[in-house]
């Protein structure tokens, strides 16, 4: 076909490719919108992996990491390692290290050795050392409590106070005026006045009180509240002893297996000079600041010696 110029000749072209211009046009509208779909659609899945990925990735990394794993441990080799001879094996130790134990109070110590026991033989936490002096009849005494170390420490000023007037010794016989030497228990304490506030047992007497000092009676050395069926020509009518009894406590000297032959009535109680029934006499402010001290739940004891 013949034309006039190549203007028309190209307009020939473009007519019979897209028949007009507004099919140009329409064709062009349509690329774009597919263009923008195209967009739309990759910035929809890029926002949802993120999301996908900032909520779930955790997850996802826990699950990733687990399957590593186990794809580790099937790949590992099944044979152990060769331990090498030569290596020193460490053994870790059969027994608990010890402590080493509390260094003790000197004092204390001195005490010990000086009454003739070792600091195994104290089981306790509240120990008393009573060191007597026959030439005055006298003694001091010494009062310690175990604190939370497990150290002895003096629980108060050292007190002084009376023996008995025949003096004292491991043989003492009944009615005889002799403290008893040795390591006695603490077991209990009474007297004419009220309680005074200790943790002790503590009684008051009353007009039926005896303390029996008859060696031929089953109730030798035993308090008694009754008279029914007395079997004793001596005792101590305890209500009357306001003066020595205000306050006593009664110490463990011949009283688990009562020996008719040993002596009776040996208590701590109040005395300002030597005892007649071979007790431990102190001050009336002593034997309370005692009493206020003494805990039976500490299992105190008494060491009486020369």
């Amino acid at each position: 076909m013949a034309y006039r110029n190549d203007r028309t000749k190209n307009r020939r072209r473009y007519k019979s490719r897209y028949r007009s211009a507004h099919s140009y046009k329409q064709k062009r509208s349509s690329s774009q919108t597919k263009a923008a779909v195209l967009v739309s659609v990759l910035t929809f899945v890029v926002i949802s992996s993120l999301v996908v990925v900032f909520t779930f990735g955790d997850s996802i990394y826990n699950s990733l990491d687990s399957a590593l794993q186990n794809m580790t441990a099937t790949d590992a080799p099944t044979v152990a390692p060769t331990v090498v001879e030569t290596q020193a094996v460490t053994q870790a130790p059969t027994e608990a290290p010890t402590e080493p134990p509390a260094q003790q109070n000197e004092d204390f110590l001195g005490f010990l050795k000086d009454s003739g026991m070792d600091l195994e033989d104290v089981k306790v936490n509240q120990m008393i050392f009573a060191k007597v002096d026959e030439q005055t009849l006298t003694c001091k005494i010494h009062c310690y409590q175990k604190d939370e170390n497990g150290v002895f420490v003096p629980a108060f000023d050292p007190l002084s106070g009376y023996i008995g007037a025949e003096g004292a010794g491991t043989m003492v016989t009944p009615y005889e005026a002799k403290t008893p030497t040795g390591l006695f228990r603490l077991e209990y304490a009474f007297g004419t006045e009220y309680d005074p506030g200790t943790a002790m047992d503590y009684s008051k007497f009353t007009e039926q009180d005896y303390w029996i000092t008859d060696p031929n009676s089953a109730y030798y050395n035993r308090w008694m509240s009754s008279l029914d069926g007395a079997d004793w020509s001596t005792a101590q009518w305890l209500c009357e002893f306001t003066v020595s009894y205000p306050y006593a406590i009664v110490f463990n000297y011949n009283r688990d297996n009562v020996d008719p032959n040993q002596g009776c009535a040996k208590f701590i109680h109040v005395s300002y000079g030597p005892t007649n029934w071979g007790g431990i006499g102190l001050s009336h402010d002593d034997i309370l600041t005692l009493l206020y001290w003494l805990n039976p739940s500490d299992g105190p004891f008494i060491r009486i010696y020369k």
